[in-house]
This record gives C-alpha cells, structure tokens and sequence, in this order.
C-alpha cells in the first residue's frame, strides 16, 4: 500500500478504539491527530489520571516524544507511583506504544542514563538497551541526529506485511535499540538503513569552520544492526517502541502523514484491551480547568481564529527579518539537512500557512462546537508541565510568547551556545523555528487540535487536509506495493 492520501483522512481503522496519549509533557498532539482522524476516541492522559487508575479504559496508551527537558520531564509529573501503575497496567493486558522518549522509558539503561533517571527504574519493561547511549546532556543518550532516516522494514511482521520494504521516518535524536542480544520475547520490526539528504547527523549540528569526525553516531549503529522498530511481550501485554518517530509527517513543520503514519495506525489497530470498560464517559480523565469558563466554545473558536491569523501576519513578517549573527553555523543549529539561516526563512513561512489553514479550519468548526468541546480549546496546563497538552487558547499564548521572545532577542548581540540546543528558551532560533517545540512547530500542534475537533464533527478543509497528507507516490513510499 502507497503513502496515506487524503483519502486516508477517512480510514476508520481505529473506530472503535480508545487510545490515550500522555499528556503531562512531551509532544502528544501528532499522535492524538492521527489517531482521531482513522476513527479513534483520543484521550489526553495526564499524570493524575494514571493515579486514578484510568488506563482501565484504555486499548492503548501512548508515551510520545519528550519535551525540553526529554525523558525526565515526562517523568517529574509521574513520580514512582506512576511508572509502577503503567508497568503493572501493561503487565496485566495493555498495550504501551510510544516514539522517541517515551520509548527510552521501558529500556534496560545504562548506568548514566539509570542515574539521570532514577524513577525509569520502575517502569522497565523491555530488556533491551540503547545503542546510542550518552552523557547528560540529551539525558543519557547521544543524538544520532535530526531529520529523514530511511528504514528498513520486516515484511513478514503484521504491522508491516504488503508493506514497501523501505520508508521514511523522521529520527528527532531519540534512541536506537541494541537488539544483538534480545531475548525471544523481543521482535524488531524496522531497521534505520541509511541517512537521507534531509538529515543532519548530531556532529555537524554546530560545525562552525571546524571539520567533523566522519564517524558518527547514526553510522555505528547502522553497523551494529540497532533498530527503531520493536515489539516486546509484558506480561500478558505488549510494548510496541519507536526510536523515530512515525507520528511526524514528512512535509514542512512535520506536517505530511506518509507511510510511516500508516505504520504507526497499524499498530494501534492491532490493540484491543482484553477488559477493558464498556462504557467510558466523555473525557474521562481530562479534568478541564478553563481559564475562559464564562466563553462559549464558538467564542472561545472565534478568538483563537483570530489570533491564529495575528501569528501568520508575525510569522510572515519574521520571514523576511535577519537576525544576524544568531544563524551563524557556530551560532544556530543546522537540522534536517538545512543550516539555519535557510530553516528560519521555509519555516516562518510555512508557520504563517499553517496558522492560516488552522484559523479556516476553526471557522468552519465553530457553529458545530458544544461544551464537549471545551477541553480542547481552554485548558490551563499544570505546573509540573514540560510542554504536553493544553488546550488551544493557552497554546496559542504560549505562541505568540515565543514569537515576541524571537523578536527581541534578534537585534540583541548573539551568543554562540555551548551545545546545539544550549540557549533554548533565549535563542531567537530556538524561539522560533527550531524544533517541534518552536513557536512553529507549536503551530503545526494548533492545526493538530483543530483536526481533533473536525474528526469529533465530521468536518474538513481543503487547506487543512493539503498540509497533513502527504500526496501518493512521495520518497520511498513511491512503488509501495
């Protein structure tokens, strides 16, 4: 089968299914999208629900991709409690997914990364160490890199059969696995092959006029035979791990679902909680706290609408806007096979299109909204929060927060950091257009809450479903058979 189209929007793969994604830090909103737009009841999961023993309602729980401060941010919230109730979840009959961090989590670490991560200890699963273990400061693992890896996939697993043999994935320098010694219960399913031209290796992130070390880290773990694909028995349960991360689509902002997304659906498909509860209430375990309780959630639409269209007129204005020697190579960071200068001027762009398509997107939802609705447009995010979810008027502060940050700090005299993500709440690169927790990549997560909502309603628009499929025939999804 080819790259999802837009036709995949209507894929109902997962009716039926209830997925939950963690939501007290990281990145979960590609992972709630996609699974909401094939048929899924998403739920935003945080760490309290865990403690009132909501995973009961759930086929699958997703970890998803850490945020500023990686694996020990979706840790903090969870405490030993937490990663003990997950364990003993999955032990039972669930079913753990997750990419990049969230995929660190049930690892066998190394004693750095143990010692960074002391309540990991409690939710080890999987006897399988990293491949790519490393110092403090990703948290314990060294970065392969930033951008498109090519992957190898075993076409006789049932995720992956009538499969094209080699996808593209997105590698956000999460972990690989060392599976050379796995035991039997552990099956790996996708194997990183090669670097893409959109791909920057964690060496050359700062090179400044200094050559690098040909050698780097994605090239020895392709010589060890390390995946980013597995799948391990827990218990009666299963994790399901990805070092990449499949929830990213291959377009600008990460946006473009291909055929490492329709992978990714394959596998919730195949998650079925044994005992799950019959009958789950409306947001079982989202408890709302609106900062705008006297809006309606039409008004609270019309006033994110229009700061969404604010923050394209921004976006648009920093496109054009130098800021010097902040995109220096020895200053900013090159990822995705792009140096910054170049990354500052698409991405600004492409956030302004996005911010734009998300607004229709409101405005065509707003007559349809209901109280249903109000959680994912006005929810405060709690105090132990490293990013994750929040609803769309706070994430919408937070964008233009960090829109205004990159603003000031451009004329500023620039700092050349000590690391490629040193200066990260300071950096008008960072701010901006950095990662996925940029203001850019923040905006891609407001178009996502919005394809939430059309999925609840049944809507859709032309601009929204254009930056979220990637078209058929795209990369190596081009032959699938």
């Amino acid at each position: 089968m080819g790259a999802l189209s837009r036709a995949g929007a209507r894929d109902r793969a997962l009716a039926g299914r209830v997925v939950g994604v963690y939501a007290s830090g990281g990145a979960p909103w590609h992972h709630l999208a996609l699974a909401a737009a094939h048929g899924a009841d998403v739920r935003p999961v945080r760490a309290e629900d865990v403690a009132a023993g909501r995973l009961d309602e759930l086929d699958a729980f997703v970890v998803p991709g850490g945020g500023a401060t990686a694996m020990a941010g979706m840790l903090a919230p969870l405490g030993v409690d937490g990663a003990r109730r997950i364990r003993t979840w999955v032990g039972a009959g669930g079913t753990y997914v997750s990419s990049c961090a969230g995929s660190v989590l049930p690892l066998a670490l190394g004693d750095e990364a143990a010692a960074l991560l002391p309540t990991a200890r409690c939710l080890r699963m999987v006897d399988v160490a990293m491949a790519n273990p490393g110092d403090a400061t990703l948290g314990g693992l060294a970065s392969p890199g930033v951008g498109r890896i090519t992957v190898r996939l075993d076409r006789e697993h049932p995720f992956t059969q009538g499969r094209a043999e080699l996808i593209d994935l997105v590698h956000y320098n999460g972990p690989l696995f060392d599976v050379a010694a796995a035991s039997t219960g552990v099956r790996p399913f996708a194997w990183p092959v090669a670097a893409t031209p959109d791909f920057t290796p964690a060496e050359r992130f700062l090179t400044g006029p200094h050559p690098v070390d040909a050698d780097t880290t994605l090239a020895r773990c392709l010589a060890r035979g390390a995946s980013t694909g597995l799948e391990a028995q827990v218990g009666a349960g299963r994790a399901l791990l990805f070092g990449s991360h499949p929830e990213f689509g291959l377009g600008p902002l990460l946006l473009g679902w291909g055929e490492g997304a329709a992978l990714l659906v394959a596998a919730l498909a195949s998650c079925r909680a044994p005992a799950r509860r019959a009958s789950v209430a409306e947001h079982p375990g989202w408890s709302v706290r609106s900062e705008e309780p006297d809006a309606t959630p039409p008004a609270l639409a019309e006033r994110s609408s229009a700061e969404l269209r604010r923050a394209a007129a921004r976006f648009d204005a920093l496109s054009m806007r130098d800021a010097g020697g902040w995109l220096a190579p020895d200053h900013a960071a090159s990822f995705h096979g792009r140096d910054a200068r170049r990354a500052w001027r698409e991405d600004c762009s492409a956030a302004a299109r996005v911010a734009l398509a998300a607004a229709e997107a409101l405005d065509a939802l707003a007559g349809s909204l209901s109280e249903r609705d109000r959680g994912w447009l006005d929810d405060a995010p709690r105090d132990d929060q490293d990013f994750g979810a929040m609803g769309l008027r706070q994430l919408l502060a937070r964008i233009h927060g960090m829109l205004a940050g990159a603003e000031r700090t451009a004329d500023e005299p620039p700092q050349r950091p000590a690391h490629a993500y040193d200066l990260f709440d300071r950096h008008p690169f960072h701010l901006a257009v950095g990662s996925y927790l940029s203001a850019a990549g923040l905006t891609s997560a407001a178009l996502l809450i919005t394809q939430v909502l059309a999925a609840r309603h049944g809507t859709s628009t032309p601009a929204a479903e254009e930056l979220l499929w990637l078209p058929a025939g795209t990369g190596h999804d081009e032959g699938a058979a």
